[in-house]
Order: structure tokens, then sequence, then C-alpha cells
């Protein structure tokens, strides 16, 4: 499926404009999902603490208002909670010790063929993530609007080989942060810009690109399908998440995303890395799992699409 995306990035680079401020209509869509996930998060909190309670109770009775501005933060505190203990989990994991007692995920991701025919390959959970678990993160390269839009339509034009005119794994955000999952990561030391890929100078951007490899298992969201007609409806939600300097030293190995070198930015920038976090929207056991990609419903849409929201994308794009 992702193939299929191809033909359509050119029609990204014509809604795409670095630095163009977000509609109203974009940030009530933002503010929804900021909603939508800090429900499935409080139903996730009450039921690891053992309390049997209905969606539909939290749903309605929830302690959060529409238009409250701690939802935001209140996500924000709550997903890195759970990041922290899944990068410590891994930490653990990958140390020459045992994983200690109470360091253990209930599950795992792992990318094999999609359930959907012709699709390529899916993301699948094994063991049971239960609703509001944070499933997967969108690994890569980040560029932010005061890049410069050279920078951005380099990232967006370029495709996974020399015959490739375009970036499947490109993905922007609503405040218009673009992740590139097109890159090789583990080459690239943080500390050392000698190892920065080339193509973001746009004097020697002419390189070829790797598929993004992290040593975080999870973050493999840039190979998760829409959901087809039959399957009907999506299972995650997509969240921006950024990485701050709170962020222990220790995890950040695990953390996905890179900023582009310093050396193409010209200002302050407070998070160590942006990235999308996938969240269970219901419980997931031994499954497949789907994002509502969101295409832009002014632009068209490819034969194997069918719109989950259409509502939410116009929002999104207008």
């Amino acid at each position: 499926m992702v193939s299929l995306l191809v033909r359509f990035v050119d029609r990204i680079k014509r809604v795409l404009v670095p630095g163009k401020r977000r509609s109203k209509s974009c940030r009530l869509q933002e503010h929804m999902d900021e909603l939508k996930v800090a429900l499935c998060i409080q139903h996730r909190v009450l039921r690891m603490s053992g309390q049997e309670v209905d969606f539909e109770d939290v749903r309605d009775n929830g302690p959060f208002e529409l238009e409250s501005p701690l939802i935001e933060e209140h996500n924000r505190r709550r997903i890195q909670a759970q990041l922290m203990y899944m990068f410590e989990c891994l930490h653990r994991e990958s140390s020459s010790d045992s994983i200690s007692e109470g360091f253990r995920m209930d599950f795992t991701v792992e990318r094999r063929a999609s359930s959907i025919a012709s699709a390529g390959e899916g993301v699948f959970v094994k063991g049971k993530a239960i609703r509001g678990s944070v499933i997967a993160l969108y690994p890569g390269l980040v560029a932010i609007p005061e890049h410069g839009p050279e920078i951005y339509l380099d990232i967006v034009n370029r495709g996974t080989s020399k015959e490739e005119e375009s970036n499947p794994y490109a993905i922007v955000r609503m405040d218009n942060t673009l992740i590139d999952a097109n890159v090789d990561l583990s080459s690239i030391d943080h500390n050392n810009e000698d190892t920065w890929p080339n193509y973001y100078n746009p004097d020697t951007r002419r390189n070829q690109r790797k598929l993004a490899t992290s040593p975080n298992p999870y973050a493999i969201a840039h190979c998760v399908n829409h959901p087809s007609a039959e399957i009907g409806q999506a299972n995650v939600q997509q969240l921006m998440y950024d990485f701050t300097e709170e962020f222990p030293n220790h995890l950040r190995p695990y953390i996905p995303n890179r900023l582009i070198s310093a050396n193409f930015v010209g200002f302050g920038h407070d998070a160590l890395a942006s990235t999308m976090v996938y969240i269970a929207v219901r419980d997931i056991e031994d499954e497949e799992i789907f994002v509502d990609y969101r295409l832009n419903p002014a632009m068209g849409y490819p034969e194997w699409y069918t719109p989950v929201d259409e509502g939410a994308a116009a929002r999104r794009w207008s």
C-alpha cells in the first residue's frame, strides 16, 4: 500500500507550506485527537490500577472538558511515562543483566506480510495491548518549518532509490513538522556532525537513502497500513509527541528520531526530537494495527483508499 502512496506525494507538496499558520479547523481536529487519546489513556490508567470500568463510562463521565488547556499536558506526561517504561524495558533487556522484575512489556510489535492483499508489509501486535497503550513510534530525521522550504521539499522529493522520484516515508504533523523515515539512523552520531547525511546539505543532496533503522523495535510505525474497506476502522490513533531534556540520558539511545543537524538550524528548539506515537483506541491482541492515513480529500484518493473519517481529514488539511 505504501508504494501506491508515492504517486500522491507530489500532491502533498502543493499543500505543504513551511511556516504556514494552522487554521481554526486544523487546531480543532488536533484538540479532538488529544481529547480522544486522553480518554483512552485515562481508561488504561483505571484498568491498570485494578478498576473494572467501561470505556463508555470514562467517555461520558470523564474528568476532561472539551476546551480544557490541560489535555495536551495530561497526554504528554502520561505518554512520557509509558515511553520511559518501554525504553527502560529495552535498556534492561539489552544489558548483561536479566530483566528486572516489574520491567516487562505485555506486548511486542513486528513487521510481516499484511492481512490486506497487495498491501506489502504491515505491523502486528504480539500479545495484548490495552486501549490507551503506546503501540509504536514513527522513526526518522526531523525537519521543522524554520529549516526552510528547500530542505522540506528535498525530503519530500527524494525516494528510496535513484529511480523513485518521491519519498513515501515522509510524514507531516499538524504543526508542519516533517519526519523522514527514509533514512539510515544507525550510522548517525548525534554529537558528531561528520556522520550526518549529506543530502540535507543543499550543495550535496544527491545521495541515496535507506529506510530508517533504530535500536528500538517499537519504532516501526512507518510500516503501519491504512484499513481496507472491509476492515473499516483504525485501531490506533496518531498523536504528536516531543522528547524534551527531562528524558533520562540512559534512555535517549532508544529515541528513534533526530533533529536535522544544528548546521541547518539558526534558532533555538526546545525538543530533543519530535515524533508521532501510535496509541491503541481499543484493546489489540495478536492482530495487525491500522491507522487512518487521512489523505487530503481535496486532492482525490487512490483506488485502494477508503476514507475512515472525511470530516477529520478535511479539518486536518484545511
